[in-house]
């Protein structure tokens, strides 16, 4: 997460003072968590010093103001900084065959980004540097192992939105992240308009997608299964189609920005429930979803009987004996240490929710453990802390150690870490009548269930 989202420079006849805005999630833990400690208003000093001397290498530098809101946080006063031209990579030897390489953070930087470049793994960049967490800092020095130098990011391009473009869409393309292109367009929102032109940071050239087709709902179609097949997202389907829901009327006709054909899932076959089955084991083996086999059967629920009846809106057929064993099978393979400690977040953050809503909160522990861009165990997702504040309110407050979480609780907790996830994707959760944060309010929405927002 980076420390700072923009900045002004005032003029004056000493030099030029240097106002830095923080990062409203570190505002938001501030207000959560009580003031920074010493240590921690050290280390965004530290940052802003870092920060003023990468994009101001030649200014005559006589004040630092660090803002969080409209609020001072601090003042440095620095006389005039010296000059710093940062290098964006260097060769730590002079051998044939280099064994190690220097690299300096640059703006927009991941470690997912560095390490694709150096063709390497985030693992072994952050073995190798006794990194902790995925957050790297402007101007931090990085030792790359086992890897042959490369030149620094390209240089920014630039690129117009066209229909059904999303930010999270843009930055995969251009292989840079949302983030990166927020801070490099001054955004503070991922909301963009037909024909705006963005700076892509660190990006390569990348085009406008393709020409759009046009998709009939047919009984059994969810947004989800519709952007699977299509190879594009939720989102990006929703804005093409000025949709503010999930839901789709049988023979509603959808545009599909950014996709090929597809064609309507073939005709539905039935199946019978037998002893530990689940709505998510049902629709896995039959590669389908949980909402489109309850839309197909008119639940509103996930409970089922044995022997009950179910329409499966799929083409894929089930042998009567991969039922009795595949529920069973799954279970087994789950990490028991990673069922408690995302069952504990659940129950900590999830009581008075739907399993489904349960299912969610977990679905989002387990995106952030494959997204590049956190730590990858459920354990040191839930503990992870940003600038001494932890990401999670339960973390913080020690309510997790003392979370006794019940059946279902561990039952949504074992069918997040199976791959169910209701939010799509969604990488943050929050109360909208209990959180004032407007950075978690920017993020585009996935869905709501229950009490909760879910957002990438």
């Amino acid at each position: 997460m980076e420390p700072f989202t923009h900045y002004k420079l005032n003029e004056t006849a000493e030099g030029i003072e240097v106002i830095l805005y923080l990062n409203e999630r570190l505002t938001e833990f501030a207000n959560e968590l009580g003031s920074p400690t010493n240590a921690d208003q050290s280390n965004i000093k530290q940052d802003a010093r870092s920060f003023v001397k990468q994009k101001f290498p030649k200014l005559k530098i006589k004040s630092i103001k660090i803002m969080a809101g409209a609020m001072v946080l601090t003042t440095l006063g620095l006389g005039t900084l010296p000059t710093l031209q940062a290098s964006a990579a260097e060769t730590t030897t002079a051998q044939s065959q280099k064994t190690t390489s220097s690299y300096t953070v640059l703006p927009g930087d991941t470690l997912y980004n560095i390490a694709k470049r150096y063709d390497t793994t985030v693992d072994t960049i952050k073995k190798a540097n006794g990194l902790s967490s995925n957050h790297l800092q402007i101007g931090q020095a990085l030792t790359i192992p086992n890897s042959n130098d490369i030149a620094a990011p390209t240089i920014s391009t630039t690129y117009q939105v066209v229909a059904g473009d999303t930010l999270y869409d843009i930055a995969k393309r251009s292989g840079t992240t949302v983030d990166a292109i927020k801070q490099a367009n001054g955004l503070t929102s991922n909301h963009l308009q037909i024909g705006q032109a963005l700076t892509i940071p660190n990006g390569t050239e990348i085009v406008a997608p393709t020409k759009s087709s046009t998709y009939q709902v047919v009984a059994g179609d969810t947004l989800y299964d519709i952007a699977k097949r299509s190879g594009t997202t939720v989102d990006a389907i929703k804005q093409a189609n000025g949709l503010t829901s999930n839901h789709l009327q049988i023979g509603q006709a959808l545009t599909i920005p950014n996709g090929k054909d597809i064609v309507a899932p073939t005709q539905s076959t039935t199946y019978q429930v037998v002893a530990g089955d689940t709505l998510y084991d049902i629709a896995k083996r039959h590669g389908t979803s949980v909402d489109a086999i309850k839309q197909a059967n008119g639940m509103s629920s996930n409970q089922l009987q044995i022997g009950q009846a179910l329409t499966i809106p799929s083409s894929v057929t089930l042998a009567p004996s991969e039922s009795q064993v595949t529920p069973s099978e799954q279970k087994s393979e789950v990490n028991q240490e990673d069922v408690e400690w995302l069952a504990k977040m659940i129950y900590s953050e999830g009581r008075g929710e739907s399993l489904e809503g349960q299912i969610a909160i977990g679905a989002v522990i387990m995106n952030r453990v494959e997204s590049p861009l956190f730590p990858n165990t459920v354990k040191d997702v839930l503990l992870e802390k940003s600038y001494g504040y932890y990401q999670f309110t339960p973390a913080a407050t020690g309510a997790i150690y003392k979370a006794v979480p019940n059946e279902e609780n561990i039952e949504a907790a074992k069918r997040a870490i199976n791959g169910e996830d209701p939010t799509n994707g969604a990488l943050f959760f929050y109360n909208p009548d209990k959180t004032s944060s407007t950075y978690l309010k920017s993020r585009t929405v996935s869905t709501v269930i229950g009490n909760h927002t879910f957002a990438f």
